[in-house]
């Protein structure tokens, strides 16, 4: 039988995790359970559910500032976000979806979205969520309240514990208050389509565009059999893999530079800048990386490969050769969506890892494992294996928030026998 502990005040959850800490019982953090299937699996039978800790507490548009409880909605805040012509400028897309298909649009808490550090394709122009997250309110695994930040962004001096917490999965502290930066939106934006079915073309073709004047905000590679969920015309025409490329601001200034674009990338193929309609389409797809939503993809593996950019496209391609996958591209090339066909995957599940990991290891990339069945899940570190000396100063970090190991224990490294794991 699972324990379900469901507090609705930041004082009853550190009544929570108190409890959790004088028995000894590990915790598997939750808001929403949107993300559950990503990382390992924590071994407990006792669920701290934080989705009655929900509700903006404060949102000052002139000020750029949202702050809200971690278990928010997601939707909630972008409905508000939206009423003021706003956004989060790193431009989270559906993340749930890759993972179990069930999830409807902008699923999930925000955070959830802040615990797993997520961003869209404007991540290489303004960073990731952990970018744009001013402070946040949590309840360690001493049960202890801490806080890191405020409503501004300032220099300060000291340990900024609002990096250290995002993308820590919930395994240094229970965040149940989070402030967080917005943006207006843009005036207009622009998208310059390339035809290009290389992947090693299409990487030079987005490393030419982010080193010019143009201020070019995404650049994506889609490959020929997903060029359709693009949903644009000119895509079924070319019946190629299509680099995509956008620009932002003043619409003088956009038009300007998406006719640069055009012409500086003419070598490559066949080039069209698409409506702003058709814009806002194509970045909706990459950013939730529709062609490899687990509903349209049962059974396959994804993994999430991160690069430097400038070598995105070789990586990119010499991981479909060896794997026979399928591939995406985003930021530049600095992020490779990579789908395995179940048949491909199944079998010898650690020699795919190895062989993943090996590539990209080679221009110091790591390779995350998305999606994949609880067995290869279990025979398969999630995440990149941790050089030995962040390990030990992430490990020392972990002893001194959460010593008795009661926050997701291995969420991020499966726990072993002896008891360690993350």
């Amino acid at each position: 039988m699972v324990d379900v502990l469901s507090p609705t005040t930041p004082d009853q959850l550190r009544d929570a995790v108190g409890w959790a800490l004088g028995s000894e019982t590990p915790l598997e953090i939750i808001g929403s359970g949107s993300k559950r299937a990503f990382g390992h699996s924590v071994r407990t039978n006792a669920v701290l559910d934080c989705s009655k800790l929900s509700g903006i507490l404060f949102y000052q548009p002139e000020e750029l500032v949202i702050s809200a409880r971690a278990g928010t909605p997601l939707a909630d805040i972008k409905a508000a976000l939206a009423e003021k012509n706003q956004q989060f400028h790193f431009e989270p897309g559906n993340f749930p979806a890759l993972l179990d298909g069930s999830s409807g649009p902008d699923a999930g808490t925000i955070g959830g979205l802040v615990a797993c550090n997520l961003a869209g394709p404007r991540r290489i122009k303004v960073g990731a969520a952990r970018d744009h997250l001013l402070g946040f309110e949590a309840v360690s695994g001493r049960a202890e309240d801490f806080k890191s930040g405020g409503r501004v962004m300032k220099n300060v001096t000291g340990f900024d514990l609002s990096k250290l917490m995002a993308g820590s999965f919930g395994t240094l502290g229970v965040m149940h208050t989070v402030t967080l930066k917005v943006m207006p939106n843009d005036e207009t934006s622009a998208t310059v389509i390339v035809a290009c079915s290389d992947p090693r073309a299409a990487g030079k073709a987005m490393t030419i565009a982010m080193g010019s004047e143009n201020e070019v905000s995404a650049a994506a590679w889609i490959a020929p059999e997903d060029a359709p969920h693009l949903d644009v015309p000119l895509a079924g025409e070319y019946g190629s893999g299509l680099v995509a490329l956008r620009v932002e601001g003043p619409k003088p200034s956009v038009a300007w530079r998406a006719d640069a674009l055009c012409r500086a990338l003419a070598g490559f193929g066949e080039c069209h800048e698409v409506p702003e309609s058709h814009s806002h389409s194509i970045w909706k797809v990459v950013a939730n990386v529709a062609p490899f939503v687990a509903s349209e993809n049962t059974g396959s593996v994804l993994w999430r490969v991160s690069v430097p950019p400038a070598s995105g496209g070789d990586i990119c391609a010499q991981l479909i050769e060896k794997t026979g996958g399928r591939a995406m591209m985003d930021w530049a090339g600095g992020l490779i969506w990579l789908q395995i066909a179940a048949s491909d995957a199944a079998g010898t599940p650690d020699a795919m890892a190895g062989t993943i990991r090996d590539i990209v290891a080679n221009v110091g990339g790591q390779a995350n494992l998305v999606r994949a069945s609880d067995e290869i899940r279990q025979a398969t570190p999630v995440f990149h294996p941790e050089d030995p000396a962040l390990a030990r100063i992430n490990a020392r970090i972990k002893e001194n928030l959460d010593p008795k190991g009661i926050l997701n224990p291995g969420r991020i490294a499966p726990v072993s026998l002896n008891g360690e794991g993350a």
